[in-house]
């Protein structure tokens, strides 16, 4: 028998399921343009969402109304002395948050096209009312990403 022709074809079912396994990778990681976008948001999203001072929720839209809340997740309240998205300050004044308190930012924080992601610094300055202790929070490289809205 000719055990060349089998020999083959393993080698080919070998090559294309390690090639699909490749292709898989490079478009969660974001590797092909428009593909696995949704990846970087949610894992943005999740990084921000268990800060001392979280993101719980954000919205940047090409109308130029846009909205970042934050949550205190610290253990003690907080005050909020500054709030920069894209270094665009949020914060006019000091907010003061309890514990689990949240406060709505509304702001131009850049123009972005409807329909396009984004990625923006955010950095958060706090002082631990308990303490005194000052902190700034500027998510050591991850973003603030997402699509802009219309």
């Amino acid at each position: 028998m000719n055990k060349k022709g089998q020999a083959a074809t393993e080698y080919l079912i070998v090559l294309a399921v390690v090639v699909i396994i490749a292709l898989i990778v490079v478009a969660i990681t974001g590797g092909i343009p428009g593909i696995g976008k949704g990846a970087a948001g949610r894992t943005s999203a999740a990084y921000w969402a268990t800060q001392d001072v979280a993101i719980t929720s954000f919205a940047i839209s090409a109308a130029g109304d846009d909205i970042v809340t934050v949550k205190n997740n610290a253990r003690e309240a907080i005050t909020i002395t500054a709030l920069t998205v894209n270094s665009i300050a949020l914060e006019p004044a000091t907010s003061i948050l309890g514990l689990g308190g949240t406060k709505s930012y509304t702001g131009a924080v850049a123009a972005c096209t409807a329909g396009q992601g984004y990625s923006y610094p955010v950095v958060i300055t706090y002082t631990n009312s308990k303490t005194g202790a000052s902190t700034t929070l500027s998510g050591d490289g991850a973003m603030l990403e997402g699509t802009c809205a219309a």
